[in-house]
């Protein structure tokens, strides 16, 4: 996959992202992000999620992402591209990114949650266009450059353009109205 977007475009649509999910953040108290089985609506219809746990989940694919992305610094292929190109793979990390986090306190979710977004962000756009669209430093059965490669992990169809946060709340208004 080729990046269909620039860096600084890129890293402007994830602002829009953080920000929504900030908001969300700021309307939202403790027991209502902690609540279980409040968020239905993703990829997986066995998905029941608290809104603590979705925190998680987005921590996982922007984390992975930096970790892709060092990893392409050192010309290695991560595992991350397989992951995302495996249903099986991604359905089990989707998972898995919950489960680490379960046993954290909402503060540290949210505090891990500002971090790596923030990583992500200064990460992509420390990189030129150049750097964003060079291709993969090994060979790949289809174009894939760097860009392409992020957009894989954190933007992979059918989500939104660079946001994650409607695939699970397609609404936020609506959400929080479901929480009272």
């Amino acid at each position: 996959m080729k990046a269909t977007v620039g860096p600084q475009r890129a890293v402007e649509l994830l602002r829009v992202e953080h920000a929504a999910v900030r908001e969300l953040i700021d309307e939202l108290d403790e027991e209502e992000m902690t609540r279980p089985d409040t968020i239905r609506h993703g990829m997986y219809a066995d998905q029941r999620l608290s809104f603590k746990d979705l925190l998680a989940h987005l921590i996982c694919y922007e984390a992975l992402a930096l970790a892709a992305m060092a990893a392409w610094g050192h010309g290695e292929r991560h595992q991350a591209i397989d992951i995302m190109r495996s249903p099986a793979r991604s359905h089990a990390l989707h998972y898995s990114g919950i489960a680490d986090h379960s046993e954290h306190s909402l503060a540290q979710v949210l505090d891990e949650w500002e971090r790596c977004h923030a990583g992500l962000e200064d990460a992509i756009a420390a990189l030129d266009e150049d750097e964003w669209r060079r291709p993969a430093p090994w060979p790949e059965c289809e174009p894939l450059d760097l860009g392409g490669m992020v957009e894989e992990i954190i933007v992979t169809p059918p989500r939104p353009f660079y946001r994650h946060l409607p695939v699970h709340i397609p609404d936020s208004a609506d959400y929080i109205r479901s929480l009272r």
